[in-house]
């Protein structure tokens, strides 16, 4: 698992406001702001962090849905936005919403669904039969749910359609956007399972998107936690539970209720405040207005990623210093 899959190299995605006075006063939205980051084959990169953080936006870059501002996305070492590379980039990455009802059409039956994007990619109706029935064998959809519609689905039912869609081109990248948060927890449970099957018989490899830390835990390999368009902490996923560096992680964990009553009593670094404005971000950390442990230096000055020891990357200069406070 250590063959690099996808590589994002410096992106950054800035969405440009309308109404500026001119070009030099331009003002815009750092959604996405120089994250570097690489998946490797075979493995579940988990991607975390608070509503705006960039995290959708940065999945729909490695989609292919949103070119970035600036930077490289390299799929097997090939630029997915190279016009080249197109057709490549579609087979290349699939994709589970959070809403599975809303990714579905309405109007057509589960195996219309299904078949649609077969036939596009140049299937014939037998061949295309033929895949559909296997892959929702192995998803556990009943061939009798094939002629309904989305509304005549549970909800589970039909992320699983939505999963069977992603996987039947067997694309080599699946980024999976909160896909259980609008299940029950008993079908979150089943569905997580059936994607880490998935995985091992495929092959596959997933970008994880969550609000859940502990769904993110159980599945994940390795652990990113983005704030405000950036990276502030990458590791395995033992390494980054067990032994968090940046200030905002372990704010991130500490608001996760503990489920050993022995462990309701530990320390705590609970978060306060808002994130600030993307628009007119701060010049130094990301980070910094809501740290309690900011120094001046820190709004002077944008930190950058260092690896403080087996891959565990920290953006925060101070990270060491921190540890155990």
């Amino acid at each position: 698992m250590n063959e690099i899959l996808v590589q994002t190299d410096h992106v950054k995605k800035y969405f440009p406001l309308k109404g500026s006075l001119s070009k030099k006063k331009a003002r815009s939205v750092k959604a996405v702001d120089d994250i570097t980051l690489s998946i490797r084959k075979g493995e579940t990169l988990g991607l975390v962090g608070e509503s705006g953080s960039g995290k959708t936006t940065l999945s729909r870059i490695l989609l292919g849905l949103l070119p970035p501002t600036q930077g490289k996305v390299l799929i097997n070492g090939k630029d997915i936005y190279a016009p080249a590379n197109r057709a490549e980039r579609h087979r290349s990455v699939g994709a589970v919403f959070q809403d599975p009802a809303s990714s579905l059409n309405p109007r057509a039956t589960i195996y219309r669904s299904l078949e649609r994007p077969l036939r596009i990619n140049g299937y014939d109706a037998k061949d295309a039969r033929e895949l559909i029935l296997e892959t929702a064998e192995k998803v556990n959809i009943g061939r009798e749910l094939l002629d309904r519609f989305p509304h005549e689905l549970s909800g589970g039912q039909q992320q699983r359609v939505s999963i069977a869609r992603a996987i039947m081109l067997k694309p080599q990248l699946v980024i999976l956007d909160e896909p259980t948060s609008a299940l029950d927890v008993s079908v979150q449970a089943q569905t997580l399972n059936e994607l880490l099957n998935l995985q091992q018989e495929f092959g596959l490899t997933y970008l994880f998107i969550t609000h859940n830390l502990s769904v993110v835990r159980y599945m994940s390999d390795r652990i990113c936690v983005m704030y405000g368009g950036r990276l502030m902490e990458m590791g395995s996923t033992q390494d980054v539970y067990e032994r968090h560096l940046h200030p905002y992680t372990a704010g991130l964990l500490s608001s996760v209720p503990p489920l050993n009553p022995a462990q309701r009593s530990r320390k705590r670094y609970l978060l306060s405040g808002d994130m600030p404005s993307l628009i007119d971000a701060p010049a130094g950390c990301r980070f910094c207005s809501r740290c309690r442990f900011a120094r001046p230096e820190c709004a002077g000055e944008m930190p950058q990623l260092h690896d403080v020891g087996g891959g565990h990357l920290v953006e925060c200069p101070y990270a060491l210093e921190l540890e155990g406070q």
